[in-house]
C-alpha cells in the first residue's frame, strides 16, 4: 500500500470513528431528553394528584363540620352517636364515590374526641406534635396538608364554631394508596420517604422499611431504590439506576421544615444516566419563608 494510501486509509478510518462518536453523542442527548420529558411529565401528573387529593380531603372535612346531625351529637357529647353518624356517612361515600380516608374530631382543648376505626380512642393530647390542629385552633379556618403524626398522610382540618367561638375541629385524613395505584397504572411508580429522625411522631411508622436516612411510607417495594445517592438530595432533581430513572421533590411541614422526599420513577430501559439537584430560591417576606 503507498504512502498516500495509507494516509486516506487513516484519515477514512478517524472520519468514520468521528462520525460514529458523534451519533452516539446525539443519540445519548436524544435519549436523555426523552427520558426527562417523560419524568417532567411524571412530576407534573404527580404534583397534580396530591393537589386534587388535598381538595377532596378538604372538601369532605367542610362538609362534615356542616354537618348538624353529627355537630349537635358533639355538642351533646354522645360519642356513641357521633362514631355511628360519621361511619354511616363514611359508608355512604365510599359506595357512591369508592374513597377512602378516616375521620378524627377534636375536643376544644385539641385532645381526641373521636376516631372513627377505633371507638376506646378518647382524650389524647395532640397538641405538642400536631401543628396544623394549632394553627386551626388560632386561625378558626380550614386547612389541608401533609402532615405528620402518628402516620403520614394528608390531613384536612376545619373548625367547629358555634356562636363564633371553636369548640372542636373535625379532620378528615386520606393515605397515597389512590395516587400510588393512579400512577401505576400510567406507569410510574411512588415512592415517599420521611426522615428517620422524625421516628419520634411517627410512631406507627416505626416497622417500615428503611434505607439510610429514610424509610419508606407508601406500599412499594424500597430495592427499587437501591444505588441512589439520597444522600445528594437537595430540593428537586433527577436520578437514576439501572433499572429506573427518578424524578423527585421534597416536601415540609406547615413550618417550612424539610420531612422527606416524593419520588415517581419510569423505567430506565435506554440506561439513562441522570444525577442532577437543584434548590428552591427561598424569598424573605415580611418575615415569612415563601417557597416558589
Amino acid at each position: 500500500m503507498s504512502k498516500t494510501n495509507k494516509y486516506l486509509f487513516i484519515i477514512t478510518i478517524i472520519t468514520i470513528f468521528s462520525i460514529c462518536l458523534v451519533f452516539y453523542i446525539l443519540s445519548t442527548l436524544n435519549s436523555s431528553d426523552k427520558q426527562l420529558d417523560r419524568l417532567e411529565n411524571a412530576l407534573t401528573t404527580t404534583k397534580n394528584l396530591i393537589e386534587e387529593q388535598k381538595r377532596y380531603t378538604l372538601s369532605l372535612s367542610i362538609l362534615l363540620s356542616k354537618d348538624k346531625e353529627l355537630i349537635n351529637s358533639f355538642i351533646n357529647k354522645n360519642r356513641k352517636q357521633s362514631f355511628d353518624i360519621v361511619n354511616t356517612k363514611i359508608k355512604t361515600l365510599k359506595a357512591f364515590q369508592n374513597s377512602n380516608f378516616e375521620v378524627q374530631i377534636h375536643n376544644k382543648d385539641l385532645s381526641t374526641y373521636l376516631r372513627n376505626w377505633d371507638f376506646s380512642i378518647k382524650d389524647i393530647k395532640l397538641a405538642s406534635f400536631r401543628e396544623g390542629l394549632v394553627k386551626v385552633k388560632n386561625s378558626k379556618k380550614p386547612l389541608v396538608s401533609i402532615e405528620l403524626g402518628k402516620r403520614l398522610n394528608i390531613k384536612a382540618i376545619s373548625p367547629i364554631i358555634k356562636n363564633e367561638e371553636f369548640i372542636g375541629s373535625i379532620e378528615t385524613i386520606v393515605d397515597f394508596k389512590y395516587i400510588s395505584q393512579y400512577l401505576e397504572n400510567k406507569g410510574f411508580k411512588l415512592f415517599i420517604l420521611l426522615d428517620k429522625k422524625y421516628l419520634n411522631i411517627a410512631t406507627d411508622l416505626k416497622q417500615n422499611e428503611k434505607l439510610k436516612d429514610y424509610l419508606l411510607v407508601n406500599k412499594a417495594n424500597i430495592s427499587d431504590l437501591k444505588d441512589l445517592n439520597l444522600e445528594d438530595m437537595k430540593d428537586y432533581g433527577y436520578m437514576s439506576n439501572s433499572k429506573y430513572s427518578f424524578v423527585y421533590f421534597s416536601y415540609y411541614d406547615l413550618n417550612n421544615n424539610p420531612l422527606g422526599y416524593i419520588l415517581t420513577a419510569i423505567e430506565n430501559e435506554e440506561q439513562v444516566n441522570l444525577n442532577n439537584s437543584f434548590e428552591y430560591n427561598i424569598i424573605n417576606k415580611n418575615q415569612k419563608v415563601q417557597i416558589k
